[in-house]
């Protein structure tokens, strides 16, 4: 793997860019309760596409993956709590636009940014900036984590382990800082996950109440989660973490080759035209 911020400019322009990926994580700093670090989405991102970086490496050696260093930069909507710095979505799409653009620039055609962040109004912002970069230089990046967040209802089968399954099917709607993502950051950094995890309590909402930035807030109360912290467990985050590295690799892979991996460029919302008001 090619960590691109230590090299030298020359070395760039010596990588084989036809033979190459290159990966770079799109995360917010955020609050994720009183347990999780602010940067939680932020090692995710980065830690999915080291272990996506593995994958690949072992499967397909004669591609060269590459990585430039996270963007804090992201799209929500929740107010009211310490700790968040969001942007506004047509902020997000345009740092996204331009990031690509100089890659672009770099002469590499095959970018993978991993929106690491479930709120479907930044994979949105990033997607159209992915869309408007491919059809100015020819088809040359995705963002294929808003597909996998909405996978059930695009039919995309992310073949998650029966453990997975059973757990949602009885902890369902586990959005924020809940089993999901507590899991996977106590396989990913343990030490940054206090043991209070353990006695919160469980923070309920609907779905279809997700899109309204009040209700959230309200069902967060004074803790700041959206789900059931206290069932998370670390080989359930190994799971999960494993599982998304997969996926990453698998449509890396594809787009890489340019084969089937158009299912994989948009969140399930992404055709609805209410999703792009904030951009006009």
């Amino acid at each position: 793997m090619y960590e691109l911020y230590n090299k030298t400019w020359k070395q760039i322009e010596e990588i084989d860019k036809s033979k190459s990926i290159l990966f770079v994580t799109m995360a917010p700093i955020e609050e994720h309760s009183l347990h999780l670090p602010l940067g939680t989405d932020v090692y995710e991102g980065e830690y999915w596409i080291k272990e996506t970086i593995k994958l690949i490496e072992l499967e397909s050696p004669d591609i060269i993956c590459c990585k430039l260093p996270a963007f804090p930069i992201a799209s929500a909507g929740i107010k009211g709590l310490y700790g968040c710095i969001h942007f506004k979505p047509k902020t997000t799409y345009h740092v996204a636009l331009e990031l690509l653009e100089s890659i672009v620039h770099w002469d590499f055609s095959n970018i993978i940014v991993v929106a690491s962040h479930g709120d479907p109004i930044h994979q949105i912002a990033v997607e159209k900036a992915c869309k408007k970069i491919n059809k100015k230089y020819g088809t040359c990046a995705i963002s294929p984590m808003g597909a996998f967040f909405s996978a059930n209802e695009l039919g995309i089968n992310l073949n998650l382990p029966i453990e997975i399954k059973n757990i949602e099917k009885n902890a369902e709607n586990d959005f924020h800082a809940g089993w999901i993502e507590t899991s996977c950051m106590l396989d990913i950094k343990r030490n940054l996950v206090s043991d209070c995890y353990k006695s919160l309590p469980d923070t309920k909402i609907a779905e279809k109440d997700m899109i309204s930035a009040k209700k959230q807030r309200k069902a967060m109360g004074e803790y700041g989660h959206l789900g059931y912290p206290a069932l998370s467990d670390k080989s359930i985050g190994k799971s999960l973490n494993l599982n998304t590295a997969q996926y990453l690799s698998m449509v890396s892979i594809k787009f890489f080759n340019r084969k089937d991996y158009t299912v994989y460029m948009f969140h399930s919302l992404y055709k609805l035209p209410l999703m792009h008001l904030r951009f006009l």
